[in-house]
């Protein structure tokens, strides 16, 4: 009876849940101060359209909190801010989007790669710098900007989503369109008289370590995504809605896509679908995000995708575009692929024309929208030209079918269903499977010049489970794509325009003036841009024991965030040489590209990149040109003229010697 009652009173019992808020802060200014340098901007009208897409997802009127013009002064956006963080709870979606003004200001800490920090411009910020009046006071820095968003990360915890739009820009070079269309941003930095950007890259970080959105995050913090409407070395220009009203590009996108989004979508289709909806009327204009994109949108979920690529540009026509997967996804000439909606509704097919190092034209046999987002499915992968080799090492058994002479079977069968791998006796990478003394094998993944970095003790089993398989493969995989970095050539079309070059702190040179380095000496690499193009650029290190890292930019950092301007000279410090690097040849890979490209997921990708066949000479993979002919599939348009990749290698290399 006792129990009885305890459960009764337990029931009457009822513990209050908060439920999740969705809560947002929009920023717009477009009348600034008359007589500024600040050109007005048709901000008012995104908050329109952002805000009815907030309310049809969810977001109450009275959770949507806004700043307009003249209230939205640096001091009472910080306030608003605080505001956010103080009504955020555990589990909450967020939203923050400034529209307005971008500029870059002097660094004023030494955190930036390139000597300037991103500001947003409130209404009371001035465009021009005076020593005595305004020395960028009321600027609103990017540091600060995100160590507010870092509070609200930290508030919402890892079951909450914050997204970020900031439909500003912070850079690029002023032209001619400027004269006739409205760009939010100015081209010119806010600086004292005299300033010389720190272009210096410690990568030991003495000089302060980059705090920017997306550096802090831990295991606790809420995932965030932010979508800026151009790349950093861009303008942001303005669109024009149905009405032929000006609107701010992103807002104006992010309004339609989400619209029409379906339940249970994720980042990385939202801003497939901005990004087609904003180069629809602007090709040009590179839209950017960082962040989990594998969450679903306004919720705490992460969704595991399939696979797959999107249209990045359209080239000549709405019938040919670019991919961005090439040969290091297994991509080859006449790989046949579907074009799907992001609803998986089929509306097309086409074949791969040419393929690049990191980019594929293709061309499609119905016209496409170019303002709609589609998905890319290939037939099936080509490997083309990529192979490797292994040889297979078991010790003899009395008996046929001994533990090690399974284990061997079993993994030749295995290889078999890769296409790209071959087993043989002069091969790239041996597996040695080797009994040991207490009746264990360990199967070990050799690489030339004796490296293991994959091995593994099996005990009474005969068999690899998937995951043992998996393992192994990730490291077969891993030594064919290093092959191909290693042999890939030096060109395209910056690789006059930039140099790269290795800096001892003390010169050593041996037979035939090679430069040599011992374990633990310092060194720094120096990169110039001589061309009239601003470049992103990402420097790989690999290693004489056929490892490779990705020197720029690392784990911490965005790819966006590395350009380097015409005339420009950066200098990359503080590396070492590693204590137990072996002896041999270390090169310096530098990739130079008119946009991001993130060769961590190129390393990283469970997708094989791999290639170690016969390799076309990089001038080849970037510049070669497609050659008129009449097969049908040229019908719609010539594409002879079309570069499948605008790239620049150089390579920059030294022997570690004892």
């Amino acid at each position: 009876m006792k129990n009885i009652f305890i459960l009764l009173v337990a029931a009457c019992i009822t513990v209050p849940v908060l439920a999740q808020k969705k809560i947002a802060l929009v920023v717009a200014v477009g009348d600034y101060p008359q007589g500024g340098r600040w050109r007005n901007l048709s901000s008012m009208n995104d908050l329109k359209y952002v805000k009815a897409a907030l309310e049809k997802n969810g977001f109450a009127e009275k959770n949507i909190d806004t700043l307009l013009n003249q209230t939205a002064t640096k001091a009472n956006i910080i306030k608003a801010l605080d505001k956010l963080i103080e009504r955020a709870g555990d589990g909450d979606i967020v939203f923050f989007q400034f529209s307005g003004h971008g500029q870059q200001i002097e660094d004023d800490n030494g955190d930036e790669p390139d000597g300037y920090d991103e500001a947003i411009i409130p209404y009371d910020a001035k465009a021009n710098y005076d020593p005595v009046t305004y020395t960028g006071q009321n600027h609103l820095r990017d540091d600060l900007l995100g160590e507010k968003l870092q509070q609200i990360r930290k508030k919402i915890g890892s079951k909450g989503s914050l997204l970020v739009l900031l439909d500003a820009c912070y850079s690029g070079t002023a032209t001619r369109g400027n004269e006739f269309a409205i760009c939010r941003g100015e081209a010119t930095a806010f600086q004292s008289p005299g300033y010389h950007p720190k272009v210096n890259i410690d990568l030991k970080g003495n000089s302060g370590e980059e705090q920017g959105f997306l550096k802090l995050k831990n295991d606790n913090d809420a995932n965030m995504v932010v979508i800026s409407a151009s790349s950093p070395n861009q303008m942001n220009y303005e669109s024009k809605d149905i009405n032929q009203v000006g609107v701010g590009s992103l807002s104006y996108a992010f309004a339609k896509a989400i619209t029409n989004l379906h339940e249970g979508t994720d980042y990385a289709t939202l801003f497939h679908k901005i990004k087609a909806q904003i180069q629809a009327s602007i090709p040009t204009q590179i839209p950017m995000i960082e962040g989990d994109v594998s969450q679903e949108v306004f919720s705490g979920k992460f969704i595991q995708r399939e696979e797959n690529f999107k249209i990045e540009r359209f080239s000549t026509n709405d019938s040919t575009f670019f991919i961005n997967a090439g040969v290091l996804d297994n991509i080859n000439n006449g790989n046949s692929f579907k074009i799907l909606t992001t609803d998986n509704t089929l509306v097309a097919e086409g074949v791969v024309k040419q393929t690049g190092t990191f980019q594929s034209l293709c061309i499609s046999n119905k016209p496409l929208n170019k303002a709609e987002a589609y998905i890319i499915k290939i037939d099936g992968i080509s490997y083309g030209s990529f192979n490797g080799s292994v040889f297979i090492k078991a010790i003899t058994e009395k008996e046929k079918n001994g533990r090690a002479s399974l284990l061997k079977k079993q993994i030749e069968n295995n290889i078999k269903q890769y296409p790209f791998l071959t087993v043989t006796e002069n091969a790239d990478m041996m597996l040695d499977i080797t009994k040991q003394s207490n009746g264990n094998y360990l199967i070990s993944l050799v690489e030339k010049g004796d490296s293991v970095h994959y091995s593994k003790t099996f005990t009474s089993k005969d068999t690899l489970t998937a995951d043992d398989w998996k393992y192994f493969m990730d490291g077969m995989k891993r030594i064919v794509r290093i092959k191909y970095f290693r042999n890939i050539a030096d060109g395209g079309t910056y690789a006059n325009d930039v140099t790269l070059e290795v800096i001892p702190a003390k010169l050593n040179l041996g037979a035939g003036k090679e430069m040599m380095m011992r374990p633990n000496d310092q060194f720094s690499v120096k990169i110039t841009n001589k061309g009239a193009q601003a470049l992103y650029f990402t420097i790989l290190d690999l290693l004489p024991n056929n490892d490779i890292k990705v020197l720029i930019p690392d784990e911490s950092e965005e790819p966006q965030d590395y350009i380097i301007r015409p005339g420009e000279t950066k200098l990359i410090s503080s590396i070492q040489v590693d204590a137990i690097t072996p002896r041999g040849k270390e090169f310096f890979k530098g990739i130079f590209s008119k946009v991001p490209i993130d060769l961590r997921l190129v390393l990283n990708r469970k997708r094989t990149r791999s290639n170690t066949g016969q390799l076309q000479s990089f001038e080849k993979v970037v510049d070669d040109m497609f050659s008129e002919n009449t097969t049908a599939v040229h019908t719609r348009s010539s594409i002879s003229q079309v570069k499948v990749e605008e790239l620049g290698i150089v390579t920059a290399a030294f022997t570690i010697w004892y």
